[in-house]
């Protein structure tokens, strides 16, 4: 269950590159994209997040509630993906993306990365934002609903300002009740805490620590 630790370092890739990804993804077919060896742009954030405004290309499987997540993105994987296939994972401020990113290591996906500063950094860079829906079904295979472009101020709303206080607020930090409860450590105190390898001081003045 140490995947449930949302901080670390972890393979990274930046706006940029995954940028060109989705560029490649958005020029293939609904059945190139469901190929074994097709990239996958998985957005871990939740549902109202990406409908606000995502990467095209990327399909949806909530991080929250963490013990949900093996259930949530089993649609992305199934239909066979091959272990090395390219899977990039994406949440706000690189949090709860650490998260998927280790749990897919551990089903023995071995090429998988994080977008570097999340969404955050993504809106930071200016980079194109949709509200189409990819949705995985059971199959494998994605439907897409609606399509337009994303307004920063909702995607802004949505977050909680730029700095991100709604969003990973209540998703991204180690000290969040319910990634606690599953990992089966205890949270003195209740906050975001920032990045990093181990545990360190919450905002509201306590530690996590980690079973």
């Amino acid at each position: 269950m140490s995947w449930l630790w949302t901080f670390g370092r972890v393979p990274e890739l930046d706006s940029t590159g995954i940028n060109a990804v989705s560029q490649r993804i958005q020029a293939m077919s609904e059945k190139e994209r469901v190929q074994p060896d097709a990239p996958r742009i998985i957005d871990v954030r939740t549902r109202g997040e990406y409908e606000a405004g995502h990467i095209a290309g990327a399909v949806h499987a909530s991080f929250l509630p963490p013990w949900s997540w093996p259930s949530n993105v089993a649609p992305v994987l199934a239909g066979g993906v091959d272990k090395g296939t390219p899977l990039f994972v994406i949440c706000l401020s690189a949090h709860r993306s650490i998260g998927a990113l280790k749990w897919l290591r551990d089903q023995g996906y071995t090429n998988v990365q994080q977008l570097k500063g999340g969404m955050q950094a993504w809106r930071a860079a200016k980079m194109p934002e949709v509200t189409k829906t990819m949705a995985a079904s059971g199959d494998g295979s994605s439907t897409a609903a609606g399509a337009s472009s994303a307004s920063r101020d909702s995607n802004r709303k949505q977050d909680g300002g730029a700095g991100g206080a709604g969003g990973d607020a209540m998703s991204g930090g180690c000290c969040q009740a319910q990634t606690q409860q599953a990992a089966g450590g205890s949270c003195a105190g209740a906050g975001v805490m920032s990045e990093g390898p181990g545990p360190t001081s919450a905002a509201g003045g306590g530690t996590c620590c980690q079973k």
